[in-house]
Formats: structure tokens, C-alpha cells, sequence
């Protein structure tokens, strides 16, 4: 009986000690493009003007590859090919949006009190994006911008994408 309850014992302890997943550990692996949504301003000579944006095509393999190696640099792959179409003053505008990006990242755990968040690192920039909603097959992050133009002002953007797991 003594050894029965050891074994139990030492069973409990060894499971107590597994390491419970990372949120890049999580996140890793092959996502699927599946919607962008975008809002924003701009400000043209003081004037503002909104704009809304929703992807209006998203052609095959919108991939974003997140790998993750233990004690090493985590690389991606991002390769977005979609049509945009942007709503400006009632007016309907058609983008197409072609880029191929890799480099690398890391998340940050919020740890509850404050949103997760992913920072990708490519061509010498980083960008953050804060996770909005993340399930084992499905991930929504949002980057919000602000560039400052000479000739167009300032634009501000908060762009949304949402992503199914391949």
C-alpha cells in the first residue's frame, strides 16, 4: 500500500511538473487569411475625412507561417495577395494589395490584465499588433498605423485580420 500511494505520489508530481505551452508556442504553425477589415482618417488641410475598408477578394495561398523553435529566433513567412475595397465619402475605391514579407517575431503574454500581443520584425521594421481573439483553429489581431504624408497629411489606420488554422 506504502508503495502504491508512493508511485501515485510521485505520478502527480511528475504531471504537476509538465510545462504548460508558451503563447508562441500557441500561436505557431500555418494560418489561413481569411478577412481584413480597415478604419480610418485622414486629415487633408485640417480637414478629415473617414474612410472603411473590407476585403472585397482574397485569392489563394494568404499564408502566414509563425515558426517557433525552442531557444531560437522565430522566423515567419506572410504572404498577403487580396483586393481591398475602401468606402471614402460614398465613393468606392479597389486596391489591390500584393506583399510577401518574412523575418521574425514574438508575442507577449498579457497575462490576463492586458491584451496578447505579436511583434513582427521585417526589412528593419517591427510591428505590433494586439491580439483581439485566439482559439486553437482561429486567430484576429489589428495593427493600428500613422503615417504623415508632406503632400496628403496625416492617416491614421487600424487594420483587422482574421485567420483560420491550416
Amino acid at each position: 500500500m506504502k508503495k502504491l500511494l508512493s508511485i501515485l505520489g510521485l505520478a502527480a508530481l511528475a504531471i504537476s511538473c509538465v510545462k504548460a505551452p508558451s503563447l508562441e508556442e500557441k500561436l505557431a504553425g500555418t494560418w489561413n487569411l481569411n478577412d481584413i477589415a480597415i478604419t480610418g482618417s485622414m486629415n487633408i488641410a485640417g480637414q478629415s475625412l473617414t474612410f472603411t475598408g473590407q476585403d472585397s477578394l482574397i485569392r489563394a495561398n494568404n499564408i502566414l507561417e509563425l515558426s517557433y523553435v525552442e531557444d531560437m529566433e522565430n522566423t515567419f513567412t506572410w504572404n498577403q495577395d487580396v483586393r481591398i475595397t475602401l468606402n471614402m465619402m460614398g465613393q468606392m475605391f479597389g486596391s489591390d494589395i500584393q506583399d510577401n514579407l518574412s523575418g521574425t517575431w514574438y508575442a507577449v503574454d498579457g497575462g490576463g490584465a492586458t491584451p496578447d500581443s505579436i511583434y513582427m520584425t521585417a526589412n528593419g521594421e517591427t510591428l505590433g499588433f494586439e491580439v483581439l481573439s485566439f482559439l486553437e483553429t482561429t486567430l484576429r489581431f489589428r495593427n493600428q498605423t500613422s503615417e504623415v504624408d508632406p503632400t496628403f497629411g496625416e492617416t491614421l489606420m487600424t487594420t483587422e485580420y482574421g485567420f483560420d488554422k491550416l
